[in-house]
């Protein structure tokens, strides 16, 4: 009997879940209000965060110590980069203010205003202009080695997201309806066209050869189209099916899977080919964000107030925060991550 039941004891703690690892974080980063941004710079050494009160704070990643604050009880970010070499910040405000700070103490290098909410900020591959629109379709490019506004767009209807082309010679845009606008960046030049799907579209990202259009939607369809930039062609090529609204859609580094989480409280992994499942990761709430890291061998997701942690078809482990998850991002080497929250802090945790 004895046997047995030691037998059994040694069964159940191999069923422990690694849950079970001390969810103790290497650094964690006090705020007042909620952290709606955190972002390293390019060598890991200091960390850009921005929270709902409108501040915004650059912190050494080495100690935790906040080197600097600035924007202090204005209008809270919608974004914000590391931009010019790390030498300064760019980052959108609820207000339409667009600002560029130097990156050594907060001054204020250059500033913009649009009209309306920024729906999406927008590097180039250079880093050296940015692409920006507002929900009133109020679009603009900005240089930010002159601090000039080189370009403007006025889009017909509300937006909800912008890109640039892959070879950034245009600039897309998209309402909920399903049109697409698109200018050409060097003479403004615009033209427009829609998607084959009658739910409310929630975003869209070309592949790296802008012949296939992913798409995703309110009614829980996520979408493949193929694509000559300037229309649809015919009904979509491939797809899934998320029993809720999708929050977003991502290509796998050479575009042969996508991944897509939703409000079923579920991340999917499919063939972008022929939508067929490769692998779903279940959670407890609705999936705010996912995403893999650079070997495409982990998967990252945070749902609630958790971040979990998965590799294959199997859950390594989850890092709590005290209140619901905003973001987390891998640094280089997959050995930290980065997560932020409503709870007020943003934490580096090891893996």
């Amino acid at each position: 009997m004895v046997r047995l039941i030691a037998a059994l004891l040694a069964a159940a703690l191999c069923m422990i879940p690694l849950t079970a690892q001390s969810n103790e974080a290497e650094l964690t980063l006090e705020h007042n209000t909620s952290v709606r941004i955190a972002t390293w710079n390019a060598d890991k050494t200091r960390i850009l965060t921005a929270e709902g009160n409108g501040a915004i704070h650059v912190w050494s990643a080495e100690d935790g110590e906040r080197l600097f604050t600035f924007h202090e009880g204005e209008s809270t970010a919608t974004h914000a980069y590391w931009v010019l070499g790390d030498r300064a910040i760019l980052s959108a405000h609820e207000s339409g203010d667009l600002l560029l700070s130097d990156a050594a103490d907060g001054a204020t290098i250059a500033s913009w205003m649009l009209d309306g909410l920024p729906m999406a900020l927008e590097l180039n591959a250079g880093g050296s202009a940015a692409l920006v629109f507002t929900r009133n379709g109020d679009g603009a490019v900005l240089s930010l080695e002159d601090s000039e506004l080189t370009r403007r767009f006025e889009a017909p209807a509300e937006i909800s997201g912008a890109v640039w082309s892959a070879d950034e010679t245009q600039a897309r845009a998209w309402s909920e309806a399903g049109r697409i606008y698109a200018w050409d960046v060097a003479t403004g030049e615009a033209f427009e066209y829609a998607l084959p799907h009658r739910s409310m579209l929630l975003g869209l990202d070309w592949s790296a050869d802008e012949t296939r259009l992913l798409a995703w939607f309110t009614n829980g369809a996520v979408q493949v189209y193929e694509t000559d930039g300037r229309n649809v062609r015919g009904r979509a090529m491939s797809g899934v099916r998320h029993r809720s609204f999708v929050k977003r859609a991502i290509w796998s580094a050479d575009e042969s899977m996508v991944m897509s989480w939703a409000g079923d409280d579920t991340v999917h992994i499919w063939s972008a080919a022929d939508g067929s499942s490769q692998r779903v990761y279940r959670h407890d709430d609705w999936v705010i964000g996912a995403r893999w890291d650079d070997a495409e061998e982990r998967v990252l997701s945070w749902s609630h107030i958790y971040v979990y942690l998965w590799k294959d078809d199997q859950f390594l482990r989850r890092f709590r925060h005290g209140n619901l998850v905003n973001g987390a991002v891998w640094n280089d080497a997959g050995t930290r991550i980065l997560t932020w929250s409503w709870d007020g802090t943003a934490r580096v945790w090891r893996v």
